[in-house]
């Protein structure tokens, strides 16, 4: 009996050479999510084992493990508002708010 073909080729990675390479990339970095010009604060986050990942710190959703370019390192200085108040700086005045809070 012949193995099936597969509909969708399914690249195996292993874990602990991921791990490995996102350490790599987002050691001594900050990370954007997306197409967004924001720089967050790196946090470590438990993923399988004793493997972590990088994440940011403020806890801002986004979808994936990294592994498709959802989030990507950056040099630049941290611009979050929440990453800057929960690392005790004082606000970046280049982020705006979206909207006016009523007073």
């Amino acid at each position: 009996m012949s193995e099936p073909i597969p509909l969708f080729p399914v690249a195996r990675v292993d874990p602990a050479r991921f791990a490995a390479a996102q350490h790599r990339l987002f050691t001594g970095m900050r990370l954007r999510i997306g197409r967004s010009g924001i720089a967050h604060r790196v946090a470590w986050v438990p993923w399988l084992d004793d493997l972590t990942l990088p994440s940011p710190a403020c806890h801002q959703g986004w979808s994936g493990l990294g592994a498709a370019g959802e989030i990507t390192p950056t040099d630049q200085p941290v611009t979050c508002r929440k990453c800057l108040r929960l690392g005790g700086e004082p606000d970046d005045p280049a982020q705006h708010p979206l909207f006016a809070l009523p007073g």
